[in-house]
């Protein structure tokens, strides 16, 4: 933006606090504001969410998968919780490393660093995945024991 514009700004806004117009950190395309904003890089964030360019696209895309990854995360700490639990009532228990090692192994598999995992102790086994849909399938399977040869 250029001083003449900024004065514009400034007299429109009654002179007191300079008002503050969404920016597209890619384009520069700016862009009337839909609400208040403490920062300008605020706005810009704002502008650059809702513009049309190809880079803010694609910058929209990635700030929807990384939101959608903590959510996915926070459900697998979830789910380990109450795995946790159903653990506790077979006599197993599921604490510390090899707990931190089964998070750890799901995030692996929600980042498809790896296709799935499987973990066997004490007389379970976990298997994590992902379905055709993408989400996270955590199958736990419980034994007890009992095994017959002829």
């Amino acid at each position: 933006m250029n001083n003449q514009t900024e004065n514009k700004m400034n007299e429109r806004s009654g002179g007191t606090t300079p008002a503050i117009y969404p920016v597209c950190r890619f384009c520069g395309n700016v862009q009337m504001p839909v609400g208040k904003y403490n920062t300008q890089e605020e706005a810009d964030e704002a502008a650059t969410l809702r513009c049309d360019c190809f880079d803010a696209r694609n910058y929209r895309i990635e700030v929807e998968q990384k939101k959608r990854r903590e959510e996915n995360v926070e459900k697998l700490r979830q789910n380990l919780n109450e795995f946790s639990s159903y653990c506790q009532n077979r006599g197993v228990e599921l604490q510390g490393d090899l707990r931190e090692t089964i998070f750890n192994a799901g995030v692996s598999v929600l980042d498809n660093i790896v296709l799935n995992v499987s973990f066997k102790f004490a007389r379970m086994k976990v298997t994590i995945s992902k379905n055709g849909k993408g989400a996270l399938v955590i199958a736990f399977v419980y034994s007890d024991g009992a095994r017959v040869e002829v």
